[in-house]
């Protein structure tokens, strides 16, 4: 098992989103009762990173609440 020192030494190297996502796992497993799926964990960064990409093209298309429909029936 690598030392700790190691380990940050590595995820300083990493670029600032790598870095980001593995804080965000590491806080969402000090959590009690929290599962961790790597590949969910991916597929969920795959999806934010296809989302900032669209927004960034200017092809992302957003609606209000309103437009969602009543609370108890969202589908957006």
């Amino acid at each position: 098992m690598k030392m700790l020192a190691e380990v940050t030494k590595d995820a300083l190297e990493l670029p600032p989103v790598q870095r980001l996502t593995l804080a965000r796992i590491l806080l969402d497993l000090s959590e009690d009762n929290r599962d961790f799926s790597p590949d969910a964990e991916a597929a969920w960064e795959e999806e934010i990173c296809r989302r900032m990409e669209a927004v960034k093209a200017g092809t992302a298309q957003s609606r209000t609440f309103a437009r969602c429909g009543k609370a108890e029936k969202l589908t957006c």
